[in-house]
């Protein structure tokens, strides 16, 4: 009786065990849908390969001079805010006291879920546009913001990528 007993404690400590890894396992979860078309020591590089002449304008100068920039193909870098938790789809890029939404050229290519504070540097076709109250607070919402904080119409500044260099990714 005393083995049995024993038995049983070891076997509901080993289902515990099980289940709190499985817990542990699922709120990390990272999602990544595009592999990077070249990783080097650290970093890694999706969508096209990036380009060795890249000449770098900061996110804000970009804002502060969006009708300058609109339309036109053009680098920078910075620091990944926030990422779509739902699949890497876009990722938000600060901008002083802005904000530059990144997607991603075709929607061909995404960026891991677990990619916002990592230094990136991209290329692509700096836009302005407008976007609805609901869009925005989507945006917010997928990107693990709070859409209540949404209010009204936005502009909003866009990059569409088409190469990201994450730099000290894992």
């Amino acid at each position: 009786m005393k083995a049995t007993m024993k038995n049983l404690a070891f076997t509901i400590v080993g289902i515990l065990f099980l289940i709190n890894i499985g817990i542990a396992q699922n709120t990390d979860k990272v999602t990544q849908l595009a592999e990077p078309v070249e990783k080097g020591e650290n970093y890694e590089v999706y969508g096209s390969e990036f380009p060795d002449d890249a000449q770098f304008f900061s996110s804000g100068y970009l804002v502060r001079n969006a009708d300058i920039f609109k339309g036109q193909q053009v680098a920078t870098q910075g620091i990944i805010k926030q990422v779509c938790q739902k699949k890497g789809c876009f990722f938000m890029l600060s901008a002083g006291e802005k904000n530059i939404r990144v997607t991603f050229k075709d929607y061909k290519f995404f960026v891991p879920t677990d990619a916002a504070g990592t230094k990136v540097q991209l290329t692509g076709i700096f836009r302005i546009k407008d976007i609805s109250e609901d869009q925005a607070k989507h945006y917010a919402k997928d990107a693990g913001g709070d859409a209540s904080k949404v209010m009204g119409p936005q502009k909003e500044y866009n990059i569409v990528a088409a190469s990201v260099k994450i730099i000290d990714a894992e």
